[in-house]
């Protein structure tokens, strides 16, 4: 049972791979990030199931275990490198932030790593409350602590920050 569920939750983790591809529309990624936890979770419990099989799905499920056990040791070893293979790791289990949101629009940061630059935004419009499509994105020299709203013009998106609101930056939506 356990392992249909697993099969699929990969098999909507790859449908919404190929839909962002191919049109820039994915599945929301609240409902994404469960999906991830459930997929991430049902396979550590694949494995403690599976372990006395000693079969192909057992060594598959093992990666489910191992792989933050890589990334600690990976740490210990070298901060750098710990950091890269955490990185790694940790982009597919992070959760969605989202800075600003208004009607049907997000501004989300992007998960850039631990080693990443700042400041880099996506823009997301939502489609029918469960599909949203990648409509813009940005880096700015600002946080997202200091982003305070977002504003909708036709083809353009406006960004207005707190510390002063009369600087703003400008977004050519796609």
């Amino acid at each position: 049972m356990i392992k249909k569920v697993h099969l699929g939750l990969l098999a909507i983790i790859l449908l919404n791979l190929l839909l962002y591809s191919v049109f820039d529309l994915g599945i929301n990624n609240a409902i994404m990030f469960l999906v991830r936890v459930l997929m991430y979770a049902s396979g550590v419990l694949l494995f403690f199931i599976t372990i006395k099989n000693r079969s192909a799905i057992t060594f598959y499920s093992s990666l489910y275990i191992l792989s933050p056990l890589v990334v600690f040791f990976s740490w210990l070893a070298d901060g750098i490198l710990g950091a890269l293979v955490g990185s790694m790791f940790f982009a597919f289990l992070a959760p969605p932030n989202n800075v600003v949101q208004n009607d049907k629009y997000q501004l989300r940061s992007q998960f850039t790593g631990f080693l990443g630059g700042c400041c880099s935004y996506s823009l997301y419009e939502t489609k029918l409350s469960l599909f949203e499509k990648k409509i813009g994105e940005f880096r700015a020299e600002r946080t997202s602590n200091e982003i305070a709203d977002l504003e909708i013009y036709g083809g353009r998106a406006v960004v207005y920050y707190k510390e002063e609101p009369t600087d703003s930056t400008l977004i050519q939506i796609k």
